[in-house]
C-alpha cells in the first residue's frame, strides 16, 4: 500500500476536477486493503471514499478531508492473485482490476458473457456498485457473488452477499445505496464456450470498442453519461405524451427506455459552455472538462438540464455520476 498526503484528486479521476484529499491509499489488492484500514484505524480518520477510475464521479474542488481508498489496477503479470479461476466457469477479481482486463481473462479461459462491456472505462468494484450496463445488458446478469466490506463499526468486517443480496437495479445496487458497503471481491459467472464462439464474443467485443469511439466524445475529460436513461413505464409515457415521434426510437433502438442524450440535445443544450465545462455535442449526456473545468462548472450546467427537463415532462431526471462534495 502507498500513502500519499495531500494529494490532488483531479489527477486521479477521470474528469480531472476534485480537490486535495488529506490521505490517498492506494489499494491493488487485498493485501493491500488490510493495510489501508490499519492506517485508518491508527489515525483515526473519520471520512472514507473509495474510488476506482472515478470515471462515474463529480468531486468538489473543496479539501476532502479525510482518506480515499484509490483502488488502482494492479499490472497483471503472469499467475496474479487479484484474478483466479474457479470451478471451471467462475473467475474471482479483486475490485481494483479494470473490467476489461477481467473481460480478456475470460477469453483466455474460453468463458463468454462480459463481452458487451467492451470498452466501458470501470474497475470491477465500480461496475458491480453501479450495475454497469450497455446495449440491453447489465453486470448483474454474471455476478454470482461479492465479497464487501462493511464499514459501519469499527471491525470493518468483510461479508459475502449474493446477487439477490445485492439488490440491483438500473445503474443501481446495495452499495450504491448503502455508503457504508465496499466491493472488495466478485465473482463471476460466466458461459463456457468452444473456439468458435469466444471467437464471435470478441468481435462483438471489440464492434462495442468501436461503437463507443465513433458516438462517444471520448477526446475530453468526463464522468460518462450525467443522467441515467429513462426506463420507468410512467415517466416513458410521459415522455412520449410530449414528443409522441419518438416512440419508434424507444422500441427499435433504444432497447425500451428512453435516451437521456436525445431528450438533452433536443431541449437545446449540445454545446452549451459554462466555464471550462462544455455539453458534448456529439453525445449530450456527456459533459465534458474541455479547459480546466471546475466543479460548479459542471454542476450548473447540470441543475440547468434538471430545470429544463422538470418543465418539460413534469418529474426531474435521474443523475448516473454521483456528486461527492
Amino acid at each position: 500500500m502507498d500513502v500519499y498526503r495531500d494529494f490532488p484528486l483531479s489527477k486521479i479521476l477521470y474528469y480531472k476536477i476534485g480537490g486535495k484529499a488529506s490521505f490517498v491509499l492506494k489499494v491493488q489488492n487485498k493485501e493491500d486493503l488490510l493495510d489501508a484500514l490499519g492506517f485508518i484505524q491508527k489515525n483515526k480518520v473519520k471520512k472514507i471514499l473509495p474510488i476506482g477510475l472515478g470515471s462515474n464521479l463529480l468531486v468538489s474542488d473543496e479539501p476532502f478531508k479525510g482518506a480515499v481508498l484509490w483502488f488502482s489496477r494492479e499490472e497483471l503479470k503472469g499467475k496474479n492473485s487479484t484474478l483466479k479461476l474457479h470451478s471451471g466457469n467462475i473467475i474471482e477479481t479483486f475490485a481494483s482490476v479494470l473490467l476489461d482486463d477481467l473481460i480478456q481473462f475470460s477469453f483466455a479461459h474460453n468463458l463468454i458473457g462480459l463481452e458487451w462491456a467492451g470498452g466501458l472505462p470501470s474497475t470491477v468494484g465500480g461496475a458491480i456498485r453501479g450495475n454497469a450496463g450497455a446495449f440491453g445488458s447489465e453486470i448483474k446478469d454474471s455476478v454470482y457473488e461479492v465479497e464487501v466490506l462493511d464499514l459501519s463499526n469499527e471491525n470493518y468486517l468483510i461479508k459475502t452477499f449474493s446477487n439477490d443480496d445485492l439488490q440491483f437495479s438500473y445503474r443501481n445496487s446495495l452499495l450504491k445505496k448503502n455508503k457504508n458497503l465496499i466491493a472488495v471481491s466478485g465473482f463471476f459467472k460466466l458461459k463456457k464456450a468452444n473456439k468458435e464462439d469466444v471467437e464471435m464474443a470478441k468481435q462483438v467485443y471489440f464492434s462495442y470498442i468501436e461503437h463507443r469511439k465513433k458516438y462517444n466524445p471520448l477526446e475530453y475529460p468526463s464522468c460518462g453519461s450525467v443522467f441515467q436513461n429513462i426506463t420507468e413505464k410512467e415517466k416513458t409515457e410521459a415522455i412520449l405524451a410530449k414528443w409522441p415521434d419518438v416512440e419508434d426510437l424507444v422500441s427499435k433502438k433504444w432497447h425500451g427506455k428512453v435516451a437521456m442524450g436525445y431528450i438533452i440535445n433536443r431541449l437545446g443544450f449540445s454545446g452549451m459552455r459554462i466555464g471550462g465545462a462544455e455539453v458534448s455535442q456529439k453525445h449530450a449526456n456527456y459533459i465534458l472538462n474541455k479547459n480546466k473545468a471546475r466543479f460548479n462548472d459542471v454542476l450548473s450546467i447540470i441543475d440547468k438540464i434538471k430545470a429544463k427537463f422538470s418543465q418539460t415532462f413534469g418529474f426531474p431526471p435521474e443523475l448516473e455520476l454521483e456528486i461527492v462534495k
